[in-house]
């Protein structure tokens, strides 16, 4: 049949994106209202599915078509891979891995492919297809039977019906029609304009484009220093006509889109810092919004529904995401007591923990002895996961609806306060979805509460959510394949690199790529996207009135090279990048900067009580900064949880493990001891010592862990007892063990536990301190800062009236364990030399000519740390940051600004 023509005059603009179409009407009537009409015809402005849609349901109503020979619908993308994915697992529901397969890439493939063959005319010859192609070809005819059994078309062969009843019938079509943001014709839109212009109808290309009067390159060290010098400019071309209109192209958008706002606020929006400001307009948008799921409050809904039916242990890092969540409980009121249960968690229970084990660590922090009250958390957890254990195992979609509302709705999401307008159009957004879940009870029957997650899941993936604001911009951040809706003043087009611009090819896996190279489908080859991105590049020289390109040299370490698309235009000196917002404030500042010194802390009082113990003294030693900030501020840095003993854990348990042992006898006859009597007692104590101590945890270990931890206890005890206690030259008797003192030095109580205090049989004693990790470096003992105090304090305070013979650490090692430290003399400790001997060049024999002197040394010099510690000083100072390596407050001690101060002082500069 002939198409027949609408004598309308106006014309009708399609569109590549609805987005598009939006920007187009809305450009268009800021143009009407400039021209000072004050009515006019709305615009004809539509993307190119939904006038395909519009002309063939006018058809239908006027009975051109007849609607029992139409399809039903056409279905939603979630719908179709949906359809793929059920296609899917029957065609591979025999295979053996059928477990191992990704279903959900596999038809997201499979929708590509099978876009490729319809719309760009692929056929396939059956005798050469490989074996993926012909698992795809199974699929197909799988997929389209159940397309056909719910009598609806997949969008690609929807669209070809449309086509086919455009040109069949006589429909009423404008007189023009203009296409806008079309940077790549298939062959479905081809067709559509073959048919068209058949018909009569005027097919030109929506111009709004502006001749480039200044084309420009700019090559930066990096694309920080890119996106910083855009910045700049924006805000310059915005100083100079505020009513300017701009564009910041960046190819890889979702990658750059937080340090790009960050930058645009720090410059255009410093008041946005403050949490009351943090939604107010902005001088600039992003074309595309971020899926529903990386929202907040919808990720705090779906982590709450997780946290309810995943049966699977979660990892500590998602317990403390909820911990800290606002958007479900008293968060607010019960802030503070979040935080702790977080410190107490990461210390308490391993790297991934179940629900349930969740909730009975937060039941019990509220008894313990010091508990931790968040009786609103506890309350609502209880709740949560009792009505998730009542709800049926499967259900419809729909009824999965009403139970995640009810359950969000028992645990107070989404929280205690008033919603800000965004959070309230976010949750607007989430319902929406809710309700596409429940439309899915045809096609996915009962199922699990896993499965239901996973689809509310992916549809809100799927969602794209961008807040309506009611300024209109003036910058717009948008990717590469976005076309602008109206004439720009500006456009600055960042990350112009060879490996982003033009995009590397790709072809489907499920179709022999010798047929999309010869069909020419989008990625397929260089070629093709060196023509899609010359296509693009043209596009975006008539966009505006000037038009920058930029690139990089390098990416870390990496050298890159810039597109060859840009390399013929005249490249000018880099500008500078926009300020930072501190930048912005101290070049704001009326007065001199201010150098406070602040090394001086309150001094101890008289009675104050300070707790650490030999850390305490250790730290202020090494740095008396962070003596301060850790013992006396009471800062600490939250553990990292971990799956079975730290290294501190292990320690520990040889620890009680020697210490019971000894407290068992406190002399061996070497020469009388059996090696198998000796492993049958070291055995028994250490199942005991591990039974024991796993009560102290609140998911404890299980049998066969504790079995395997006590063999190690017991291995490594009687290697040290058997090949290193064996071998002293010396009789001794273990007197002390574990035994703790809290002496007071300079009147700072410090608290010291001493693992083990042997007498020799001439009445002396050796200090003993186990050590299971790297040894502690006892050359400090020596120097006028003692850094591992522990044994000196004991020997020159609590043993000062007593003979030492030797001060020591034992290597508790399977393969190099031993003794390390210091002695009055050879032969007392085996593998420690005398303190003067002639090999030992840690003393110094004019400073220290007898054994007394080392004693005294240690005296002194942990008194002047204590007074120190006792004056208040706290001043970063330290020898070497590798002495920091271990510190709890680094971030505390502001090293580079320290460097900075440094610099200054170096330059000339006041103190």
């Amino acid at each position: 049949m002939t198409l027949a023509a609408n004598p309308d005059t106006a014309p009708v603009i399609l569109c590549a994106s609805a987005r598009l179409a939006q920007g187009i009407r809305q450009w268009l009537q800021q143009t009407y209202q400039q021209q000072g009409q004050s009515q006019w015809q709305a615009p004809q402005v539509f993307p190119l599915q939904d006038w395909l849609n519009q002309r063939l349901e006018y058809a239908i109503l006027c009975g051109q078509i007849d609607i029992a020979q139409a399809p039903l619908g056409m279905l939603s993308s979630t719908q179709e891979a949906l359809l793929w994915e059920q296609a899917i697992q029957h065609c591979l529901r025999q295979h053996a891995a059928i477990d191992l397969f990704n279903t959900n890439g596999l038809a997201s493939a499979a929708m590509e492919a099978n876009r490729y063959l319809i719309e760009w005319n692929i056929s396939l010859d059956m005798a050469t297809i490989s074996e993926e192609t012909r698992q795809f070809l199974h699929w197909r005819q799988q997929f389209q039977t159940l397309c056909k059994q719910s009598g609806t078309l997949e969008s690609v062969r929807y669209q070809t019906w449309q086509l086919e009843q455009l040109s069949q019938h006589a429909l009423p079509l404008p007189t023009s029609i203009q296409l806008a943001g079309f940077d790549r014709i298939n062959p479905h839109v081809q067709t559509l304009i073959t048919i068209l212009q058949s018909a009569g109808v005027q097919i030109t290309t929506f111009d709004n484009s502006v001749p480039a009067q200044q084309t420009q390159r700019m090559t930066f060290a990096e694309a920080m220093d890119e996106m910083r010098a855009a910045v700049h400019w924006a805000q310059q071309q915005l100083a100079a006509d505020p009513q300017a209109k701009l564009a910041m192209v960046v190819p890889d958008l979702d990658s750059q889109r937080e340090t790009l706002a960050n930058l645009l606020d720090d410059t255009f929006h410093p008041e946005a810092l403050h949490p009351a400001q943090a939604e107010s307009p902005r001088c600039y948008e992003f074309s595309l919004g971020l899926p529903l799921s990386r929202w907040p409050l919808v990720h705090s809904a779906l982590n709450v529904l997780r946290l309810a039916f995943q049966a699977t242990p979660l990892p500590q890092s998602e317990l403390s995401a909820l911990l800290a969540d606002i958007y479900w409980s008293q968060a607010l009121y019960e802030a503070d007591a979040r935080a702790a249960l977080d410190a107490e968690m990461r210390r308490q229970l391993p790297l991934q923990v179940n629900a349930y084990t969740f909730a009975r660590f937060v039941a019990r922090k509220q008894q313990d002895e010091y508990p931790i009250l968040c009786p609103a958390l506890h309350a609502d957890l209880a709740s949560l996961l009792t009505q998730a254990k009542q709800t049926p195992r499967k259900q419809v979609p729909s009824a999965w609806v009403a139970s995640f509302t009810e359950l969000l709705t028992a645990t107070h999401w989404p929280g205690e306060r008033g919603l800000s307008s965004h959070e309230h159009q976010c949750q607007t957004k989430f319902k929406a979805v809710l309700t596409q879940l429940s439309a899915l009870d045809g096609w996915l029957g009962p199922i699990d509460a896993m499965s239901a997650l996973h689809r509310l899941s992916q549809l809100c993936q799927a969602q794209i959510f961008q807040p309506q604001t009611v300024r209109l911009p003036n910058i717009t951040v948008m990717g590469m394949l976005e076309a602008s809706a109206q004439p720009l003043d500006g456009v600055w087009v960042m990350g112009m690199n060879d490996h982003v611009w033009p995009p590397l090819s790709r072809t489907n896996a499920l179709i022999p790529a010798e047929l999309q190279r010869q069909a020419g489908t989008p990625n397929t080859s260089s070629e093709v996207q060196m023509a899609f991105a010359s296509q693009i590049h043209q596009r975006l020289l008539r966009s505006a009135k000037q038009v920058i390109f930029s690139s990089a040299r390098q990416d870390g370490d990496r050298l890159l090279r810039m597109s060859p698309l840009i390399q013929a235009i005249p490249e000018i000196t880099a500008t500078a990048g926009a300020a930072t917002l501190a930048e912005t404030l101290a070049g704001n500042s009326t007065q001199d900067w201010q150098w406070l010194d602040d090394h001086q802390a309150p001094p101890i009082l008289e009675g104050e009580h300070i707790s650490g113990g030999t850390g305490l003294l250790r730290a202020q030693a090494l740095c008396p900064a962070w003596a301060f900030y850790q013992y006396r501020l009471k800062a600490r840095k939250l553990e990292t949880p971990h799956n079975g003993l730290d290294a501190m854990q292990r320690g520990d348990l040889i620890h009680r493990v020697l210490a019971a042992f000894w407290s068992q006898q406190s002399t061996l006859a070497w020469q009388a001891v059996n090696i198998e009597a000796l492993k049958t007692q070291l055995d028994q104590i250490a199942a005991e010592v591990i039974a024991a101590f796993n009560t102290e945890f609140a998911q404890p270990f299980s049998v066969v862990f504790c079995q395997l931890e006590a063999e190690r206890l017991s291995k490594l005890a009687l290697t040290w007892l058997w090949e290193v206690e064996r071998e002293r030259p010396q009789a001794f008797a273990v007197t002390s063990v574990e035994q703790v003192y809290k002496p007071l030095i300079e009147g700072i109580q410090i608290k010291l536990v001493i693992d083990r205090v042997d007498t020799l049989d001439d009445g002396r004693l050796v200090v003993v301190d186990y050590k299971t990790g790297s040894m502690p470096d006892f050359k400090n003992w020596a120097s006028d800062k003692i850094s591992e105090p522990q044994l000196p304090i004991y020997a020159a305070f609590l043993l000062q009236d007593a003979d030492i013979a030797a001060v020591c650490f034992g290597k508790l090692r399977l393969t190099d364990g031993g003794f390390a430290g210091v002695a009055a003399e050879d032969d007392i400790v085996p593998g420690i030399k005398a303190f003067n001997h002639e090999k030992n060049k840690l003393f110094d024999p004019a400073q220290f000519p007898d054994w007394p002197s080392v004693l005294a040394h240690w005296h002194t010099q942990i008194t002047r740390t204590a007074q120190a510690l006792k004056a208040g000083e706290a001043a970063v100072v330290f020898e070497s940051e590798q002495d920091l390596d271990y510190c709890d407050v680094l971030p505390l001690l502001r090293l580079p600004e320290r460097q900075l101060q440094f610099e200054h002082l170096q330059a000339g500069g006041g103190a």
